[in-house]
């Protein structure tokens, strides 16, 4: 359900706020139903979708973790490994509070209510904004992704109880129903890393959208524990070969362990990941997001080995017997505290959601995982020097904003390069603002070294790889036959790879 961590305590709440509840509640009545994917629309979604930008490279990870990684959290005290699965914390309803009297009022709903480090990361922005502007007071939420979607799409719909700033859910069916403002005249881009622009974009729709803060980059995480116990050898190249992978899982699965911990209960796509990862090593990340946005058919040699692959890890007990409920706030302990599968596909946002405290679900820091290229796939891909990367979660402000300068400016405010050093510092993501790692980096943090092993990994394993950012348009009709077909069906052996293939291709996109 929600999630909610404010930024303002103990206010009054009076007939406007009550009234804002009620129509909170609604959007609860409507999250309550199975979790709807991240790609939820609004009611109309469009049966076309524009030609595919062009792939560019994201910056490179940092290669060496500077002075300190990790800051001071007051919900983030360490603990012993715990014994049983940790309880998270207790989900509650986001109510709305009533403003300051006398100050303008900013309403901000932002993704990342399980993600401590990110919330720290932008609720100091808040209080930096605030401080310096103190006839502004920002109103902040937290929610998890899918039940933010259906809120937005309610309160849009409503016409009334939207947010001014809104985690940039469902971007493009949002921009495509009017709902979004147009960002590019009051973003400072030349504080951006390359690709920002873009990644805001739409062919045949004027501006950009969204205001970025990090980017993500696929990897590969084992347990050296269990590949220990099992007698796995890691070659010295960190990549195993597409055999020698299917391999690896049937050892894992025949010692009662899952392949991968990777499950869908709540997301549209961590079953895609390895598929992700292959297609980029074969064929490169554009053409790999021509496939996943529906923009050429899914009938070719390398889509039907990459398909054919994964049929073989499914039969060697690739997925957990949880795949189908487990969701993306309980995979990750499911990986690495419950330690009940070998490994884990994982974009680099892993850290921002393992790395907390074990009472609240997090990763203990004395477990160090490894890490792993992707497999080397069959006919020597052109591309195997190449990692899949995407942007982050960002933020776009809606057209229903009473004070949409304000909201702009918070934006604006937020490319500091401080502020990007911060990010990367509290939460081990790379960021999407520039910045100077001596001059920026944060000075005051705490136990900055426990981490610095993920760092060491990182710089180990995946260090000179090109990160390449992909386009990310498509159309509705085509992400929910991707969702249903090769997300849910083809890892269940609910179909088969020609009944599969043959779902997704009747309903790509039109260009």
């Amino acid at each position: 359900m929600f999630s909610r961590e404010r930024t303002r305590f103990g206010r009054s709440r009076g007939p406007a706020a009550f009234s804002m509840l009620c129509l909170v509640l609604i959007f609860a009545l409507l999250a309550c139903s199975p979790a709807p994917a991240p790609t939820t629309a609004p009611a109309v979604a469009p049966t076309t979708a524009p030609a595919a930008a062009a792939t560019t490279t994201a910056p490179a990870a940092p290669t060496t973790a500077p002075a300190a990684t990790q800051p001071p959290a007051a919900t983030a005290t360490r603990a012993p490994v715990a014994a049983a699965t940790p309880i998270p914390p207790t989900p509650t309803f986001p109510v709305p509070a009533t403003a300051v009297p006398g100050k303008k009022v900013v309403t901000w709903w932002s993704h990342w209510a399980n993600e401590p480090l990110k919330r720290q990361v932008i609720e100091t922005i808040v209080a930096d904004y605030e401080a310096a502007h103190p006839d502004v007071d920002i109103i902040l939420t937290w929610w998890d992704a899918p039940q933010l979607s259906v809120a937005v799409r309610a309160a849009m719909t409503a016409g009334q109880g939207a947010p001014d700033i809104s985690t940039d859910v469902d971007l493009q069916r949002n921009v495509e129903a009017g709902w979004v403002m147009d960002l590019e005249g009051a973003l400072p881009f030349d504080k951006y890393v390359d690709g920002v622009k873009g990644a805001g974009s739409f062919p045949g729709i004027k501006g950009v959208y969204n205001a970025q803060i990090g980017f993500q980059a696929l990897g590969i995480l084992y347990n050296p524990q269990i590949f220990d116990k099992l007698g796995i050898k890691v070659p010295a190249n960190y990549q195993f070969t597409q055999d020698e992978f299917v391999d690896v899982v049937k050892k894992c699965s025949a010692a009662g362990y899952a392949g991968v911990a990777d499950s869908v209960g709540n997301r549209n796509y961590p079953a895609l990941f390895p598929i992700w990862a292959a297609l980029t090593q074969m064929v490169g990340r554009q053409e790999q997001a021509d496939y996943d946005n529906g923009m050429r058919s899914w009938d070719t040699p390398e889509m039907r080995q990459v398909l054919n692959w994964l049929e073989q890890l499914r039969q060697a007990g690739m997925w957990p017997k949880t795949f189908a409920t487990m969701g993306i706030d309980e995979f990750h302990v499911y990986f690495h505290t419950q330690q009940k599968s070998c490994m884990l596909y994982v974009p680099s946002w892993y850290s921002g959601r393992a790395f907390k405290s074990v009472a609240e679900g997090g990763q203990d820091s004395n477990m160090h995982f490894g890490m792993l290229r992707y497999p080397l796939m069959k006919g020597t891909p052109k591309f195997n020097n190449t990692m899949w990367a995407a942007f982050e979660s960002a933020y776009m402000i809606m057209k229903s904003s009473k004070n949409p300068e304000i909201a702009k400016d918070i934006l604006s405010f937020m490319a500091q390069p401080k502020y990007g050093a911060l990010w990367t510092a509290l939460t081990l993501i790379p960021s999407a603002i520039k910045y100077d790692p001596i001059k920026d980096w944060p000075k005051d943090l705490k136990d900055g070294n426990q981490w610095q092993w993920w760092w060491d990994e990182l710089n180990k394993v995946y260090g000179g790889m090109e990160r390449a950012v992909g386009p990310g348009v498509s159309c509705g009709d085509f992400i929910d036959a991707r969702t249903s077909a090769i997300n849910e069906g083809l890892p269940q052996g609910l179909l088969t790879v020609d009944q599969a293939i043959q779902k997704v291709n009747a309903k790509l996109c039109k260009k």
